[in-house]
């Protein structure tokens, strides 16, 4: 389905999503804290009262061109390395972590082995940049045209690229089950509506396994199980909910009470990821961009209900949830690395600001809305009894971070293992597409390169049982698997 996307697809989405995205803001206005992390460890199992994406945080850069928005720089980045300065290059600390404790009467995942021993880190290579004109589409090439695809994304010299499939839709988040599926949850409408559908490697068939979800956000299976998460929402504007379905059977709701919404797009539940504790994390997007408060209403700043802007914990039935970390503005998508430590892509401000990959630290507030040393004259300011968790990895302003995941096939070289490959969604000089972002070894810093360059709207990542890793392209559906070919 392809409603709104023909010779234009980047300017009809971002059409689609300001004008959407306005509605929703107008409706809802009246609605209604670093160093390194350690380990996330189980929390004791609290009884928390109920109360009651998938977005990229910011509506997409509009485009008045007839095709998709492309990066102008037809050089390699400049820096590999971002930082949380204005010089975009990192200097996180890095200190070592426990190990999570298991947490009895819940399945116990034994974390991801580690290297015997630690490769040493080559020296980065980037994906090249191809030119940005001239392909069948204008910047990029047809909806039909994979050979041109094929010609135009880039990835580091010993890898190669292929076509997978075609969603039946435009994707959100993707993960693969227990039966070697690709599973996705799609956008059908070029809005709110949407299924999760099925994909086949081996045929390039797709299925849809369950229609009519409004704002699907993220998904995973729980380990050792076939079981498969989900969030989306309960209507239109609110309702942040958790669903899990079994094979064959019909979705089981687990919370309905989750933040929601801020606008179509974002401030909702988005992605889930299960830690080595057998717990569930969920991403909580917040209700504000910058804790404004609601118009005609005396305060200065909105008071952030407890669970938005936040990670969440909670046991695989859903019935408790604790907080982990605050301070997110919309936190898309969760990756644990094999020592326990859990990453998060956060998406800024709508005018661009505070797009990072933030390494959660656990109890600790992670700075949003506290935003205004970063130019947001409008943000509150940093309270004299908060340190905030400093970004682990500042990103382009508007690069609206979106999937992750962590690389534990054994497909690839012995240094990616571990390696963090994130998904930049928008159209933006440094974004559109996918980073390698690894720790180097025996220092304090994070090393940034481009893996995956040419693509329009990279939504999400996952690694294949192969060991091959897929990128799921939001504008026209395509999945792009890349594999490692030899030196």
């Amino acid at each position: 389905m392809r409603t709104g996307f023909h010779s234009n697809p980047v300017a009809g989405l971002s059409r689609v999503f300001l004008a959407l995205s306005l509605l929703a803001l107008a409706a809802l206005a009246c609605d209604l804290g670093g160093g390194a992390a350690p380990a996330i460890t189980p929390l004791a199992a609290g009884s928390v009262t109920p109360t009651r994406i998938t977005g990229g945080g910011l509506p997409p850069t509009a485009t008045p061109t007839a095709t998709p928005t492309v990066t102008p720089s037809l050089t390699p980045t400049p820096t590999a390395t971002f930082t949380p300065t204005a010089s975009f290059t990192p200097t996180p600390s890095l200190t070592p972590s426990s190990t999570p404790t298991p947490t009895p009467g819940l399945i116990t995942l034994t974390p991801v082995p580690t290297l015997a021993v630690q490769p040493a880190v080559r020296a980065t290579v980037e994906a090249p940049l191809r030119p940005t004109a001239g392909w069948s589409c204008g910047d990029f090439p047809c909806e039909d045209d994979i050979e041109g695809f094929l010609q135009r994304i880039a990835v580091p010299p010993g890898f190669a690229l292929s076509h997978l499939g075609q969603l039946p839709g435009q994707p959100v988040s993707i993960t693969f089950g227990p039966d070697g599926r690709l599973y996705a949850l799609v956008i059908t409408d070029g809005a709110q509506a949407g299924a999760l559908v099925a994909l086949d490697p081996a045929t390039g068939a797709s299925a849809t396994i369950l229609d009519g979800l409004i704002s699907p956000g993220g998904l995973a299976f729980r380990p050792g199980t076939d079981i498969l998460y989900y969030t989306a929402r309960m209507r239109a504007d609110g309702g942040g909910a958790l669903w899990s379905l079994q094979p064959g059977g019909e979705p089981r709701l687990l919370r309905d009470d989750l933040p929601c919404c801020y606008t179509i797009i974002n401030g909702q539940p988005n992605g889930i990821a299960f830690g080595p504790d057998g717990y569930l994390v969920l991403a909580a997007g917040a209700l504000t961009d910058h804790s404004e408060a609601a118009p005609h209403l005396p305060e200065l700043y909105a008071t952030p209900t407890r669970w938005e802007g936040a990670i969440l914990r909670l046991p695989p039935d859903g019935s408790t949830v604790e907080v982990l970390g605050r301070g997110f503005r919309d936190p898309i998508d969760l990756a644990f690395t094999a020592d326990g430590r859990l990453f998060v892509t956060d998406t800024g401000l709508i005018i661009g600001i505070g797009d990072r990959l933030m390494r959660l630290e656990q109890g600790g507030h992670h700075g949003w809305p506290y935003w205004r040393e970063r130019g947001c004259l409008e943000c509150p300011v940093i309270p004299p009894d908060l340190t905030p968790v400093p970004d682990w990895v500042t990103l382009p302003p508007d690069s609206s971070p979106r999937g992750i995941v962590a690389y534990h096939g054994g497909a690839f070289p012995p240094e990616y293992y571990d390696n963090l490959f994130v998904a930049l969604w928008n159209g933006v000089e440094g974004a559109q597409r996918v980073i390698r972002v690894r720790n180097v070894p025996n220092t304090r810093t994070a090393q940034v390169s481009a893996f995956v360059t040419g693509l329009i709207r990279p939504v999400d990542v996952a690694v294949a049982p192969d060991g091959s890793l897929v990128v799921a392209d939001y504008i026209y559906g395509h999945v792009w698997q890349v594999r490692y070919t030899g030196e």
